[in-house]
């Protein structure tokens, strides 16, 4: 008979007393979900040794909600660990920022692919990066860059006083507007943070700022938001439906970003950075990248070789099949970025 792994407290030493649930994912049927409060303790079975075993389906993993608050915003997102490892098991961390106008949902493969590694992840969704964002205290007419690092600044802190994180290995990973972000907030030495992956991140923000301002009007004009390739082209949705870029810009974003030197503010980060990028990304274009690697006193570009902006599906929206570009280069992103955890973050 197929067993389920009970849920419970005593291995919930993992998880801080601000988690809220646990969701139990079992490989066919909905997700279970059970209330921190109502848990006694976990229990990990072995398999029935009459059940046929499922070659290269995920392993166990042990996810649940996890919210990091102070006195105005609170972000939600998901912790996502190895079942195999004992809860005091300080793991390395990585904390997965996602696109603009896209949630953690956008993450959710990268964080089970990492927890397989051996590692435990965080994937969580920014205030105000869109309608959908789980997490509260913000909107999208607040949302800049800058409130973002405060947002992954918070995350940073609740994790490092997690059981089961270790404090003194802690990634970042961010896919465009939240590489940005990552790459900007990893700058910030006090943070101690020990790795940095960025997928074609968005260093060209203050550029299309600049160049929607040309526009006037249409743009959101000097001193306004835009709204994205939407109010100028009649494509509605903005850059949203073409890659997750955003789903237009405010005026407070905008401002925020305006005449922002993004290369004068990144490049002190002193430990190893991967950069991954597609060669046909028409968002952000991989000149960037290369620019951003020269800046950095280590770092590596991987160029994904037909890749537009987004690595998959859930990143992509409509944007891949659009253009004709393919929606699914996990198989070659996945294994990269578990190789460089594997050599700089463990």
């Amino acid at each position: 008979m197929k067993r389920i792994a009970a849920i419970a407290l005593s291995a919930l030493a993992v998880a801080s007393a601000c988690a809220q649930s646990v969701v139990v994912y079992p490989k066919s049927g909905d997700p279970i979900t059970y209330r921190m409060a109502d848990l006694d303790h976990i229990e990990f079975l072995p398999a029935d040794p009459d059940e046929p075993s499922n070659p290269g389906e995920p392993s166990n993993l042990l996810i649940w909600e996890e919210k990091c608050q102070n006195e105005s915003i609170s972000i939600y997102g998901k912790i996502y660990r190895p079942g195999s490892v004992a809860a005091d098991v300080k793991l390395p961390t990585v904390i997965l920022s996602h696109s603009a106008s896209l949630t953690a949902d956008a993450m959710n493969v990268y964080a089970r692919a990492i927890a397989e590694a051996g590692f435990c992840a965080y994937a969580f969704d920014f205030c105000g990066a869109c309608d959908e964002s789980r997490s509260t205290g913000r909107t999208t007419d607040e949302m800049t860059p800058f409130t973002e690092m405060d947002d992954l600044k918070l995350v940073i802190s609740h994790l490092k006083q997690m059981n089961g994180v270790n404090p003194d290995r802690i990634c970042l990973l961010g896919s465009s507007l939240g590489g940005l972000v990552s790459a900007l907030t990893a700058e910030d030495a006090s943070l101690g943070i020990a790795g940095l992956v960025l997928f074609y991140p968005a260093f060209n923000i203050p550029d299309l700022i600049a160049m929607l301002d040309q526009f006037g009007n249409l743009g959101g004009g000097t001193g306004g938001g835009w709204g994205g390739l939407g109010d100028m082209g009649g494509l509605g949705g903005g850059f949203g439906d073409m890659g997750g870029f955003g789903m237009g810009y405010s005026e407070a974003f905008c401002n925020s970003m305006r005449d922002y030197d993004v290369y004068a503010n990144i490049g002190t980060f002193a430990h190893k950075v991967l950069i991954l990028h597609g060669s046909e990304d028409i968002i952000v274009k991989i000149s960037y990248s290369e620019q951003a690697v020269e800046k950095y006193p280590d770092a590596t570009l991987v160029t994904i070789e037909g890749a537009n902006h987004g690595f998959n599906a859930d990143n992509l929206g409509s944007f891949g099949s659009m253009m004709g570009g393919s929606t699914d280069y996990d198989s070659i992103v996945i294994p990269q970025v578990i190789n460089y955890l594997n050599t700089y973050l463990k």
